[in-house]
């Protein structure tokens, strides 16, 4: 009986201690707890006062010894840096969102690498850019591809449960959202170019296999066709494909399909003008009359001295 008291007594003891019944709430509840909400009643989807920004990390593909497809004067390499550079430049108009560069500069990285990059920022979306050749000479236009469902490769040794955990933690579990964003993003690039719709490929792509959040492969056209390189060399940051490659990420992260203006770029502060006299370099002519320095006063004589003064020619 005295048992029963005891756990009686303990049970209004933590109700005392955990008013709200949240005894065991995990970092979970915290978060929801503690998250704002708007003054209709409901939080906005990537309002940055009130939630963390969307994270997506671009990949330009290639880099450093790894120069890619080459065309008559664009390198792959080169291009893929420049667009992905625009693209979080336009991304980067939203504070909701946040976009992460795999590499700054031309740099060489493994598939791992790059992999890692997403998965330590804790992206929401992984976008890898590039610039494919053809063999066919009249290949041209944009192309996207996600990751195929497969299984790992076993390692010798290697328990089945842990093939199982790396299943799980592939691409596999990302399949619908992959294709949600690839056909979302395959409408917008066909809206540019009539009859030119792209194509959307489901293959076992190296670069996505590492990645532990929806991604897609993204190639902007055939570098190894003249009439698709003049196009990308003459990319910029209002591009038609760069800006539908942004809204993209915006309706995929739930966010409004607007990007504000650019901002204007800071004007230069003009050097303070000084108060002093600017001092000539000019030496100021000599002249050639010299002032005479003043007269001393005359005294006039005496009368006496005057009297007694010796007329001229005689001596005393």
């Amino acid at each position: 009986m005295r048992r029963y008291w005891f756990i009686i007594f303990g049970a209004a003891l933590g109700l005392l201690v955990h008013p709200g019944g949240d005894a065991f709430a995990g970092p979970a509840r915290e978060g929801a707890r503690n998250q704002a909400v708007s003054p209709g009643g409901a939080s906005k989807p990537g309002d940055s006062a009130t939630s963390a920004p969307f994270v997506v990390v671009i990949d330009p593909g290639h880099g450093g010894r790894d120069a890619g497809s080459r065309g008559a004067l664009l390198v792959e390499k080169d291009f893929t840096l420049r667009a992905a550079g625009m693209l979080a430049a336009l991304l980067a108009r939203r504070p909701e969102v946040k976009a992460i560069l795999t590499r700054e500069d031309d740099t060489e990285m493994t598939a791992v690498q790059r992999a890692s990059v997403a998965n330590y920022n804790a992206a929401a979306l992984f976008l890898t850019l590039h610039a494919d050749a053809s063999w066919r000479p009249g290949a041209r236009g944009p192309a996207i591809m996600v990751a195929a469902p497969r299984r790992p490769p076993r390692v010798a040794g290697e328990a089945a449960q842990a093939v199982a955990f790396r299943w799980q933690r592939s691409q596999n579990i990302h399949l619908a959202s992959n294709r949600r964003f690839a056909l979302n993003l395959q409408r917008r690039f066909a809206a540019i170019r009539a009859n030119e719709k792209p194509p959307i490929r489901i293959l076992a792509v190296r670069n996505l296999e590492g990645v532990r959040m929806p991604a897609a492969y993204v190639s902007l056209g055939v570098i190894s066709t003249p009439e698709d390189e003049a196009r990308l060399s003459e990319t910029g940051e209002e591009d038609p494909y760069i800006t539908a490659l942004a809204m993209a990420v915006l309706k995929f992260a739930g966010l409004t399909e607007d990007l504000p203006p650019k901002p204007p770029a800071p004007a230069e502060a003009a050097p303070p003008e000084s108060s002093q006299a600017p001092e000539s370099s000019e030496q100021p002519e000599s002249s050639e009359t010299e002032v005479a320095p003043p007269e001393s006063p005359r005294t006039e004589p005496d009368a006496s001295e005057a009297q007694n003064a010796a007329p001229a020619g005689e001596g005393r």
